[in-house]
């Protein structure tokens, strides 16, 4: 009888932690779905020198996130080292209530492809 009512009320943590891990796997899913398309967008500004529309629209499309430059909008010369970042909104499940915001930091270096 002790047993069942332990387990009664163990059921609840139990669960918890199981959206826990799932909010954790898809935490990391989101992560590596940027990372993976941050080599595309590397290149790609490595060529342009800069973020345009195009590639903004690339992002969007691809991972549903965004892209922002990370230093000063200057001119950019060739060999030069070219900060951005790739965000994406995630709404967890149980870790908070509110929406978290993934932002990876990235480098490119302009004219490296060329």
């Amino acid at each position: 009888m002790g047993s069942k009512i332990g387990l009664i009320l163990c059921l609840p943590f139990m669960f918890i932690a199981f959206l826990f891990g799932i909010d954790l796997i898809f935490i990391q899913l989101t992560y590596t779905s940027l990372d993976s398309i941050s080599t595309t967008v590397s290149y790609r500004i490595s060529k342009t020198g800069t973020v345009d529309e195009e590639l903004k629209s690339f992002v969007k499309r691809e991972v549903n996130g965004t892209i922002e430059p990370a230093g000063p909008l200057e001119i950019y010369i060739q060999g030069e080292t070219y900060s951005y970042y790739l965000i994406k909104e995630y709404k967890p499940i149980a870790l908070q209530s509110n929406t978290l915001k993934l932002k990876l930091k990235r480098y490119a270096v302009i004219s490296f492809y060329n």
